[in-house]
């Protein structure tokens, strides 16, 4: 409170908060001040301290002579605030306190969630509660909070003074704590109830006495547990194999001999208190109808449900339907009868939906038709009308003798196909032709693989044989002049979609990996030989009974890749770099990565391919599962010597121009590179010569790629080009007419840039 006066420490005084209305000094106005110790001070209105209006903008001219004088109004706005603190008065000087803000402003609810306009002055004197309830959960996590207008209802909420809290749960939790008896005595709470601090005075014992501990133990501890045996009697008669317990006894386990609830065989070792034993055998006994025998597995008796009061059955004492399908054999086409049971009726004169295949003479032509035998109708309705016009074909006429024959006993008509297959039929009869056997692409797989397969064979049985050779030759050839540690793989020519799916389908049937690569149209397939490879159960091409040996196959420009453009990088080791292939040759070449370590690098030029097997560290000859055929002059195990004869190319050797890179590099792979005794070398492959080379392939010179741009230097000075024979006017390596000039003029350093 206010000093006013001095005031000594030892006297002590408190205030009453009243108005103090001691008389002031003056004697003619009483103090207004708030109940203080002390004298209460001089009048506020003695002349010597009001010299304005009372608004404080106009100093007063004449002098006052006591407090009682009145203070003199000007003409001006008041312009004191408010006691809201944000308006300011607007009436002229005046005596007294100000008029309350009329000024309308809009109060907010305490939840900040509505609000309305009201006159200045309310907001302090009123506060604003809307209707809307809080519904945010309370402390306790599990209760929500009911309370309208609620502070605390808005994100991020917090008490502003007071001790009351909206959100604290006044709710009794009242659950059961773990000892089961008592409940939880707190104010509702999140998390665990605490433990029960009650006390047990008495002995805990188990259910035969025998164990117990003393008390005083705290509630909720567990009955001991009795290592005795229970003294309870069994009701089967054999003693009790279980401890001592609380309740009932559990079903006996000694095992015995019982017979299955459906009576149909007697099992061993089941225990002695099992029920409703079941064998899971057909039921096997008769339904009510007399005729079928139950289908249900092994179950209690009964089989049917015993009849109603109001059924006709039970009254007149017919037999009544069991519910499964009648079954009997139709008269008509001898399929069965799909009609419920019927003990007391025939079989229902019925068209019969039974789905037939239907063919033509010939058995080219099938369709799915239902069988319609049977029913009231004799002649073709609108059903059957609209099942003949889907079929493929016409059906063939049938002779009229007043009678209908069911769709499914009728034939289709052949057509211009079958008419084609009977002519080669006969023609294949005639000339002893034995048609390719389809069976060995049947042999339990999918479905679609041997349709498309099957499909292919019959087109182009020589191109799938090819790719079963190749295949078999990987999995169980042996590949000459190959290390057996050495991975197996071959490369295909560029194809078509079709073919690479049908070469996808060969090598899954032996477990081969697959891998595809390139662009349209260069896109080609590789295979190679996995841990998991392994024989398919039939081998296409092989007969039955006869052992199945894996020869090479010979080269095939349309199944095979040319070997010069493919470089193979095998069992590369850990640390190598193959960074020089994609920097030099990334845009002119495939790389196919087999595994972790093996690699072949696929070229559109054998010339690149050449450049690339020389320069890369880890490059080897390609040698897939193909060679070529031994009437040519290159050898099986080496097909980068192409075009070799015997003494026609082995003259001139030391003036070979490309020298240089062979001296440079001897033996790039072991034992692929020297040919065969009696052979040249093979740095004679570079000379020119096409009649020569054109025996390998079967075509022309495969080799121009290289000489084309080699030889341009030597032509260029003689100014005519030189002599070449033609490839197909020889038959044999004694046939090739002599070549006049044999190697070029110039040596150089890197005929990489020469070809250039």
């Amino acid at each position: 409170m206010e000093l006013k006066g001095n005031l000594s420490e030892k006297d002590g005084v408190f205030s009453c908060s009243e108005a103090c209305d001691h008389m002031l000094a003056c004697g003619n106005h009483a103090c207004r001040d708030v109940c203080h110790p002390g004298p209460c001070g001089e009048c506020d209105l003695m002349p010597g301290k009001v010299t304005a209006c009372h608004c404080g903008k106009t100093r007063l001219l004449e002098k006052r002579e006591s407090c009682l004088d009145p203070i003199p109004t000007c003409e001006k706005v008041c312009d004191k605030k408010l006691p809201c603190g944000v308006h300011r008065c607007k009436v002229t000087c005046h005596d007294g306190e100000c008029p309350p803000c009329v000024v309308r402003v809009e109060q907010r609810c305490r939840c900040g969630s509505s609000g309305q306009m009201v006159e200045c002055y309310k907001v302090l004197e009123e506060e604003f509660h809307c209707n809307k309830p809080c519904g945010r959960k309370k402390n306790c996590g599990r209760h929500r909070c009911s309370e309208c207008c609620c502070p605390l209802s808005k994100p991020f909420a917090q008490l502003e003074g007071g001790n009351w809290d909206p959100h604290l749960c006044q709710i009794p939790c009242g659950k059961k704590l773990r000892c089961g008896q008592h409940g939880c005595q707190l104010l509702c709470h999140s998390g665990h109830c605490p433990p029960c601090l009650e006390t047990i005075f008495n002995d805990l014992t188990c259910a035969c006495g025998r164990t117990s501990i003393p008390p005083p133990l705290p509630c909720g501890t567990p009955t001991p547990s009795c290592p005795h045996q229970c003294l309870v009697p069994q009701p089967c008669g054999h003693p009790a194999s279980h401890q001592c317990h609380f309740g009932d006894c559990p079903p006996c386990v000694v095992p015995v001999m019982r017979e299955c609830i459906g009576g149909h065989v007697m099992l061993r070792n089941i225990p002695c208190g099992s029920k409703d034993i079941r064998c899971n055998q057909p039921c096997g006994k008769n339904r009510q109808c007399g005729i079928h025998a139950c289908t249900r597995a092994c179950h209690p008796a009964p089989c049917d449900a015993p009849p109603a009061n109001g059924d006709a059955s039970s009254s007149t004492g017919s037999r009544a339907s069991c519910g499964q399908v009648c079954g009997a054999a139709r008269r008509e086409c001898k399929h069965t009868c799909t009609a419920p049971c019927h003990p007391s009726s025939p079989c229902p004169d019925l068209r019969c939906e039974f789905p037939v295949t239907i063919t033509c003479s010939c058995g080219h032509i099938t369709a799915t038709v239902p069988c319609g035998a049977g029913g009231a109708s004799n002649g073709d309705n609108m059903f059957e009308i609209s099942i003949i016009q889907k079929l493929p074909v016409p059906l063939q006429p049938v002779e009229s003798d007043g009678r209908r024959v069911p769709l499914g006993q009728r034939k289709l008509s052949c057509d211009e196909d079958c008419a084609k297959m009977e002519r080669k039929r006969a023609l294949a009869e005639a000339f002893d032709i034995t048609p390719p056997n389809l069976d060995a692409l049947h042999f339990g797989e999918n479905s679609n693989a041997s349709d498309l397969l099957s499909d292919l064979f019959r087109r182009e049985p020589k191109w799938v044989l090819a790719i079963e050779e190749r295949c078999k030759f990987l999995v169980l050839g042996k590949t000459r002049g190959n290390s057996s540690g050495n991975l197996k793989v071959h490369v295909f020519c560029h194809m078509m979609k079709d073919k690479r799916d049908a070469i996808r389908l060969i090598a899954d049937r032996w477990k081969l990996s697959v891998q595809a690569a390139g662009w349209e149209p260069k896109r080609f397939i590789t295979i190679h030989v996995t841990p998991k490879s392994k024989p398919p159960a039939r081998i296409l091409g092989s007969k039955p009974g006869v052992p199945v040996t894996a020869s090479h196959p010979f080269f095939d420009p349309l199944v095979d890749m040319d070997p010069r453009l493919v470089v193979a990088m095998l069992d590369l080791p850990r640390d190598a770099d193959v960074s020089a292939l994609v920097l030099r040759f990334g845009g002119e070449c495939e790389l196919v990565w087999l595994n972790d370590k093996n690699a072949v690098a696929v070229f559109n030029d054998p010339a690149r391919a050449a450049t690339a097997l020389r320069r890369l560290d880890y490059g080897s000859a390609y040698q897939g599962a193909a060679v070529f055929s031994p009437s040519g002059s290159a050898q099986p195990g080496n097909i980068w010597v192409g075009g070799q004869k015997d003494g026609a190319l082995a003259t001139k050797s030391s003036a070979n121009p490309w020298k240089k890179a062979t001296a440079s590099e001897p033996d790039l792979s072991s034992g692929d590179w020297t040919g065969v005794p009696g052979h040249a070398p093979p740095a004679s492959v570079w000379r020119r010569g096409g009649d020569t080379v054109a025996q390998v392939m079967g075509t022309s010179n495969r080799w121009n790629v290289l000489e084309s741009d080699a030889a341009t230097s030597s032509r260029d000075e003689e100014n005519k080009p030189a002599p070449r024979a033609d490839a197909g006017s020889s038959a044999g390596p004694s046939a090739a007419p002599p070549v006049s000039k044999m190697q070029p003029e110039i040596e150089v350093d890197d005929w990489e840039e020469a070809c250039e």
